[in-house]
């Protein structure tokens, strides 16, 4: 340790290139674990159940909560227990606007009875007592600029239409994601569509109730109702309390931190990643550039184990100097992204940012064992060489590469072309693909020091015989240093690469994925909904009109599929579903049928997608098991099978069949085929004649539409692309710095070529030769690793063989790495020279 210590001191700027790739590496990881953790303590507040301590449900309609209802009522310290309806329900202004809830979350509709588990109470009129009045909460009634007495037009479930304000009701804290509209019992269970049914049951208590033993009771309630309807093999509603209710509230709602969390703990892996190639490269030639020191200390009789101990302590006292810096560092860039997130909408605005010791912690505990993982080879390599040989090594190193680590790169690069061909086959492989870049990126720093010597003979030798002393010398150095091109061309190959697949994966998806929506639909007018889905009265208007063929509306539903047994093979699977109309489905839709056909989408029927089908193992005219939103069961029969499910639908069912079992049939969307010889602008200027009657209603025809999904996607890369400049500023300034730690331990080589004869000019001629060949492998290198991924993932996708990115960012990524490789190597070299010969050498090492 001590050693370790004077070590670290007398040579601080020997160990500046390591502590910079240390300090960055916990600057970018700490950043990203914070905003993990953030995302992950930012819990859903309650709001309609706050005075509930008790909440019963799953996210699923009870079908009859009745007896259930009745049996939680009668527990001891229970004094009321309320069933609580939810449904669509939205005010449309008369600008033509309709209102969704504070930070765009939901408009919903209840009962006024369930208006007591916030509780919610009237501050002005009275409550609903007909089916044409509402209640609505008071910062909804504000936006809307209405006051008790007067109308209000609401869109719901049904055809809007006007109702009666008869008064506005204020929960204990104001709603932040919410907007609550209060309807009559009656009214409410006409538009929620059923009688019986609850979302959700409400426990209220006495004062003094144990709220652990009653929640104890209410579960053994709830097995005891399982147990009667025999629901044992199904998930069913459970007792939540506490954040639990806030989670049950807002279920189908994405929570306030969910979208940083998501997005943090991708970056953050990927940072992790990044982060673990730099450092390990910037350590290994930080060791290397000691191997006379290494020497000198066996020489005096140090032993293996010491010289190791040796660096692995300097490794840790310089992963502790740079925490100091580099975890404030971090938690302030947190800061600053967090900001940004926020006005990008990624995150809402109410999230606040935790700094606790959690991720500072963790984050150094793994940047800690990853610096000595990194450092243990390189440790193991200097401490293993004979003294003497050491010495001479130190001056001269010898250009063999080890078996050992050819054979890994090799093995590593077979894999991973194996495994590439073979993700080609389908869909699923896309994914399989894009996570071949970090272990084609760590076969390629495997061989690093075999392509210095390969790319020393192949380019070196023809330049240095074309230009016989800059580029003789460089020739000459790529050949007797392989272990320092190798770390050199390391971080500009993880450059290119990484930035590369980031930026163009989602290029070539988005372009894979517009082709199939292409293919898949074929509808030439577009109803899109905006705040509230669209009733099926829009789509009956919808095919009334004159030059209309056919509409159809796209309802968004969710099913369990089960078919057979364990025992037989079979298997369950959630099923993101669409409700379609059959009538006209194929002159609006082809979802790529390959086995079947829609045509006996009839009844009680199902249309799997392949991966479904192919998962629950089961063909067309097969017997499949629907659990159904309200929880109850049917059997259906597999009409069809068909391919193109990404983005759209895993299954399909027919209207008739799923109308009984859903709350609403309220469409996304709503197809529209103009018939043969009509005038599309017409039809367009006749959709938009409905939007005064639904002005949840957007209309689009089929150009506007396709453009309209280019921008979504765009602005859903966009913040994407932000976090990906901050690890790709990360992973230049890693270039920068391995490059100057390559070039300044060469001072002494500089001032012993100018002693000999060779002028200034021709050492930066040298190196301008040098650094050329070693930033055309690494471009080179990280275009073929890029272009690996890229293929299989377009093929896969059924995309072209070769995709088409945008020739702007391949300029950008390939241009950028070279400029910051080539002009650091010159830039480097210029100030080294600035130096008189005599004086370099003369330094004390």
């Amino acid at each position: 340790m001590k050693l370790a210590w004077r070590t670290v001191r007398a040579r601080k700027a020997g160990f500046a290139g390591a502590f910079t790739a240390l300090l960055c590496a916990l600057v970018l990881t700490t950043a990203c674990g914070v905003l993990l953790e953030s995302g992950l303590r930012a819990g859903t507040p309650t709001e309609r159940y706050a005075a509930a301590p008790l909440v019963i449900g799953h996210g699923h309609r009870l079908p009859d909560a009745g007896p259930l209802t009745g049996a939680l009522a009668e527990l001891p310290g229970v004094s009321a227990a309320l069933p609580e309806l939810s449904f669509p329900a939205a005010v449309a202004t008369a600008d033509g606007r309709v209102l969704s809830g504070p930070q765009g979350g939901p408009s919903l509709g209840h009962s006024w009875t369930s208006a007591a588990l916030a509780p919610f109470r009237l501050a002005s009129g009275r409550a609903p007592a007909g089916p044409d009045e509402v209640v609505l909460d008071t910062a909804t009634a504000a936006r809307a600029g209405v006051a008790p007495g007067g109308t209000v037009r609401l869109a719901t479930t049904g055809a809007p239409r006007d109702y009666t304000v008869s008064g506005l009701a204020a929960p204990p804290r104001e709603l932040s994601r919410q907007s609550a509209l209060f309807f009559s019992p009656g009214q409410a269970a006409r538009l929620a569509g059923t009688t019986t049914g609850a979302d959700a049951i409400g426990i209220t208590v006495t004062e003094g109730t144990d709220l652990r033993a009653l929640a104890g009771q209410a579960r053994r309630a709830l097995a005891e109702a399982r147990a009667r309807d025999g629901e044992a093999d199904w998930s069913g509603p459970r007792v939540h309390t506490g954040d639990e209710r806030g989670e049950l509230e807002f279920t189908g709602t994405s929570g306030p931190g969910d979208g940083l969390s998501s997005l943090a703990g991708t970056m953050g892996v990927l940072s992790l990643l990044v982060s673990t190639f730099v450092v390990a490269g910037a350590l290994a030639l930080s060791v290397q550039q000691r191997l006379r020191e290494m020497a000198l200390l066996r020489a005096v009789g140090a032993t293996t184990g010491q010289v190791r101990r040796m660096i692995a302590l300097e490794t840790l006292l310089l992963t502790l100097a740079a925490a100091v810096v580099g975890l404030p560092a971090g938690t302030g860039l947190a800061a600053l992204l967090r900001g940004v997130l926020a006005d990008r909408g990624v995150t809402g605005p109410d999230v606040p940012l935790h700094i606790g010791p959690t991720a500072p912690l963790v984050v150094l505990g793994g940047t800690v064992v990853t610096a000595q993982l990194a450092v243990r080879a390189a440790a193991r390599r200097a401490s293993r060489v004979e003294p003497t040989r050491a010495l001479r090594d130190a001056s001269a190193p010898p250009p063999r590469i080890g078996r050992l680590r050819a054979g890994l790169g090799l093995a590593t690069l077979a894999v991973c072309g194996v495994v590439l061909a073979h993700s080609t086959g389908g869909r699923d492989g896309a994914g399989t693909a894009e996570g071949m870049v970090v272990p084609l990126l760590l076969g390629v720093a495997l061989l690093g020091p075999l392509i210095g010597r390969v790319a020393g003979v192949v380019i070196g030798g023809p330049v240095g015989l074309l230009f016989p002393v800059a580029g003789f010398l460089a020739s000459a150095s790529l050949r007797a240093q392989p272990r320092r091109f190798a770390a050199a061309v390391t971080p500009l190959v993880l450059a290119v690469a990484f930035n590369g697949s980031m930026l163009l994966v989602p290029v070539v998806k988005a372009q894979a994925g517009a082709a199939e929506e292409g293919r898949r639909l074929l509808a030439d007018h577009v109803a899109q909904a905006r705040g509230i889905g669209l009733p099926t009265e829009f789509t009956e208007a919808v095919r009334g009109l004159p030059g209309v063929a056919a509409a159809g509306g796209l309802v968004p539903g969710f099913v369990m599929v089960s078919s057979g047994s364990a025992a037989d093979g079979g298997g369950v699977a959630g099923a993101d579903a669409r409700i379609v109309d059959p009538q006209g489905l194929e002159q609006l839709l082809d979802p790529g049928v390959t086995a079947g056909s829609l045509d006996r989408l009839r009844g009680e029927s199902i249309a799997l997608g392949r991966r479904t089908a192919s998962r629950l193992k089961v063909g067309v005219g097969a017997p499949v098991r629907i659990r159904w939103d309200d929880g109850s069961d049917s059997t259906a029969t597999v009409a069809a099978v068909y391919e193109r499910e990404d983005r759209f639908a895993d299954a399909l069912l027919p209207t008739g069949f799923a109308a009984a079992h859903l709350p609403d049939l309220l469409a996304a969307t709503v197809l529209v085929r103009t018939a043969p010889g009509a005038d599309p602008g017409q039809v367009t200027r006749e959709l938009q004649g409905l939007t005064p009657a639904y002005p949840m209603a957007r209309i689009s025809d089929r150009a506007d539409y396709d453009a309209a999904r280019r921008h979504q996607q765009e602005a859903a890369t966009a913040v994407a692309r932000l976090l990906l400049g901050v690890i790709s500023l990360f992973t230049a300034i890693s270039v920068v710095n391995t490059m100057v730690m390559a070039t300044s331990e060469r001072l002494r080589e500089f001032s012993l070529l100018r002693m000999v004869g060779t002028t200034r000019r021709q050492v930066l001629r040298m190196m301008a030769w040098e650094g050329g060949i070693t930033v055309a492998v690494a471009l080179l290198l990280g275009a073929a690793v890029t272009a690996a991924v890229l293929v299989p993932v377009g093929l896969a996708l059924g995309g072209p063989a070769w995709p088409a990115p945008p020739g702007s960012w391949v300029a950008a990524v390939l241009g950028g790495a070279a400029l910051l490789g080539a002009g650091t190597v010159l830039l480097t070299t210029w100030l080294a020279l600035r130096r008189e010969p005599t004086e370099a050498m003369g330094m004390r090492e």
